[in-house]
């Protein structure tokens, strides 16, 4: 299923997919965060979502979120 990273439940593990910048993009790939599954730690109410993957927590702002498109995962990170 795919969708915007804002809707995705807390503790869901996601891969994104897509990024809305160029900029966006980079900085997420040199964190990591592009290179495999996520899970959407936590939503904080009309704030950043916390994403987490391998010990580091990354808060992405709300608007960011909206724009960014993933795709759910299983945990052992087969796609759903």
């Amino acid at each position: 299923m795919v969708a915007a990273l804002v809707d995705v439940p807390t503790n869901e593990w996601i891969e994104l997919i897509e990024v809305p910048d160029d900029e966006s993009r980079v900085r997420l790939l040199r964190l990591g965060l592009l290179d495999g599954r996520v899970k959407c730690h936590r939503r904080i109410r009309n704030g950043p979502v916390v994403v987490r993957r391998r010990g580091t927590e990354v808060a992405l702002g709300r608007p960011l979120a909206r724009e960014i498109t993933v795709k759910r995962a299983g945990p052992d990170g087969e796609r759903r």
